[in-house]
């Protein structure tokens, strides 16, 4: 009895109920508000079930451009095609016929949906709304598959600038692969800037956050990384002394000597310490006093008293990273005021307490301890020989306050300079080229004006002019390019790409006096969106009858290191080289190098002699962008400005 009463409930809603083809007369009319209720109705029929969630699919789409919402339906479309490729042939035969509906309708709604989403992701142009795309739709038809490609690449390399941590960090652990090879020097910088960054929107209690996302980091790869973050995290300063104190090793020591800084600002908690903590927390005060002062040269002129300080603290707490520091600091300053027996006696006197053993059961994170004593014996050797007369005074005519001034090229009579100019006042957009002539009178340079052909958006960068000062070489957004002009004062043409090709990187260059000669650094590789590529000095030949550039060939292992060896100036003898690198030892993070070919060929040279302390600092060096014919007088720029060397 039960059976019957349900079978008559079932047929009197089917004799009341609109049939599916009811709906879709009303569709086709788009009377969609009738529609609507009756194809929601037949979502579960074992027959028109595909067709009913097709059409609701094409009245949602035409309403729908929110990302969530046209994720939704793709996958509710994606949903449906499953059950039109489950029914059995006559019933999809029927749907077709009747209704249009199949594998194929189904896929251009879906491509019309998924389009809709990519081009709603790039308009809003996030690595949030790119991250929903490719979550929502991790695989995206075939027919579409570019466009998500596309965009994306696009979305990636717009945030290239940040300096937000957590984009930062998007890009190079989901998206590093969307790079583009030009910009590869934006993700390297990203990997250098990721703690900074981590620090202005993360507390250093949130240490484990970092080093798990950044496992190939200082923080990552740090043996006493979990001791340190509960000290961090705890704030009590007499541990974090004590650790300070037991603890040589830890790379994540001047993020413990920050933390000691802030908590020791409060005079209650210092007055707690014990005589011996006191102490401690009095030497690092000590050094961040004295740091302060060598750089900023104003350690007391009593060179002995200076001494005495910068080797008290290494003594002390050598071989840790703050004591390494301080080192390298008392060098500079030293070799500032050109007070070479004081840095050779703290070098020496710093020597026995930087050794180069590991400590037990770790060696993950101390690379720079076991470069301290070599580093250490290279400097000795530079600043023990005799000194050299060589003076360096800004070119103060040609610089601003406000702007960057580098990379000048001088002709070979000193009478025109040609220099890079970012940020000044004269600037028009991006980096432009300035120039300006000798004024005899005065015997100084005129006022610098703008060549416009080498100005605008974009970055122009001077590199090299050939002897009758008639074709210049320069970069146009980092690639080479060469300008001609027909007489000193007519005006230059629009850069052309230089025809050179055969490595994977080619940088900065220079042109030998009568053009026909190239050196230039680069790499076979272009290394990764994280690592530079190793640079090396190649040389390439100009057909004087068909100028056909030659395919760049290495100047060979006298020249090239395993380090970075860049920045070469060629004199008109075709002979005498000036280069930099960090492969040979020196004072800093690649000195400048002279060498002299012996023979004919591009790969026998004299072994390089650095320039000596008078020039080289502990700080990487950026080379000489000209040198005088007779290799008297060269030029170039450091910390922003032109400089004019005296050699």
């Amino acid at each position: 009895m039960v059976g019957w009463l349900i079978l008559a409930a079932v047929l009197q809603f089917a004799a009341c109920a609109p049939t599916f083809q009811k709906g879709y007369k009303q569709y086709t009319r788009r009377d969609y508000a009738s529609a609507i209720p009756i194809f929601e109705r037949y979502q579960a029929h074992p027959k028109y079930a595909p067709a009913a969630r097709f059409f609701l699919g094409k009245i949602q789409l035409a309403n729908t451009r929110d990302l969530p919402g046209l994720l939704a339906l793709d996958h509710e479309l994606a949903a449906a095609d499953t059950l039109f490729r489950q029914l059995s042939t006559k019933p999809a035969a029927r749907l077709t016929r009747k209704f249009a509906v199949d594998t194929a309708a189904f896929l251009d709604l879906r491509e019309q949906t998924q389009r809709w989403a990519v081009a709603g992701t790039r308009s809003r142009g996030t690595l949030p709304a790119l991250d929903s795309l490719l979550g929502g739709m991790p695989r995206p038809l075939p027919g579409i598959r570019p466009e998500v490609a596309a965009a994306r690449t696009n979305i990636v390399n717009a945030h290239l600038e940040t300096t937000d941590y957590d984009t930062m960090t998007a890009i190079l652990r989901r998206y590093i692969d969307a790079v583009l090879p030009e910009n590869y020097g934006h993700t390297r910088r990203m990997d250098d800037d990721l703690w900074p960054a981590f620090l202005q929107k993360y507390s250093p209690c949130e240490l484990d956050r970092f080093a798990g996302e950044h496992r190939h980091t200082f923080a990552g790869r740090d043996c006493w990384r979990e001791e340190v973050r509960a000290l961090l995290c705890a704030g009590h300063l007499p541990d974090l002394l004590g650790f300070h104190a037991k603890n040589r090793w830890t790379a994540l020591e001047i993020v413990l000597l920050n933390a000691v800084a802030g908590l020791s600002s409060d005079s209650a908690v210092v007055a707690e310490l014990t005589p011996t903590q006191q102490q401690h927390l009095h030497d690092l005060r000590t050094r961040t006093t004295l740091r302060h002062q060598l750089i900023n040269g104003a350690a007391v002129r009593d060179t002995a008293a200076t001494l005495e300080q910068v080797l008290a603290y290494i003594m002390r707490y050598a071989p840790r990273f703050s004591a390494y520091r301080l080192l390298e600091e008392g060098v500079q300053f030293f070799l500032n005021g050109r007070y070479y027996a004081s840095a050779i006696a703290l070098l020496e006197g710093a020597r026995p307490y930087f050794p180069d053993t590991l400590p037990t059961g770790c060696n993950s994170d101390f690379d720079y301890q076991r470069r301290v004593k070599p580093g250490i014996d290279g400097k000795l050797t530079i600043i023990r020989r005799p000194d050299k007369t060589v003076t360096r005074r800004p070119l103060a005519t040609l610089n601003t306050p406000t702007g960057d001034e580098y990379s000048p090229v001088v002709r070979s009579d000193g009478r025109e300079i040609f220099f890079a100019g970012k940020n000044r006042p004269d600037n028009i957009a991006g980096t432009d080229v300035f120039t300006a002539r000798w004024d005899n009178d005065k015997q100084d340079w005129g006022t610098p004006v703008l060549v416009r052909v080498f100005s605008g958006p974009g970055r122009y960068v001077p590199l090299s002019l050939t002897g009758d000062g008639l074709l210049l070489l320069l970069t146009v957004n980092d690639r080479l390019h060469t300008s001609r002009r027909t007489a000193a004062d007519t005006p230059w043409s629009a850069p052309t790409p230089l025809p050179v090709t055969g490595i994977a990187v080619l940088g900065k260059g220079c042109l030998s006096a009568d053009g026909n000669i190239l050196l230039l650094e680069g790499a076979y590789s272009a290394g990764s969106a994280t690592q530079a590529p190793d640079l090396d000095l190649f040389v390439s030949h100009r057909d004087p009858t068909t100028g056909v550039w030659s395919t760049p060939t290495a100047l060979g292992a006298d020249i090239n290191t395993d380090g970075q060896d860049t920045a070469p100036f060629l004199l008109p003898d075709n002979r005498t080289l000036f280069y930099t690198s960090t492969g040979y030892p020196g004072l800093g993070q690649g000195d400048v190098f002279k060498s002299r070919r012996t023979r004919d060929g591009w790969t026998y040279w004299v072994y390089p002699e650095n320039m000596g302390k008078e020039l080289n600092d502990i700080y990487p060096h950026s080379g000489f962008t000209t040198v005088a014919p007779d290799g008297l007088r060269a030029w170039m720029s450091a910390e922003g400005e032109l400089w004019v060397v005296e050699m």
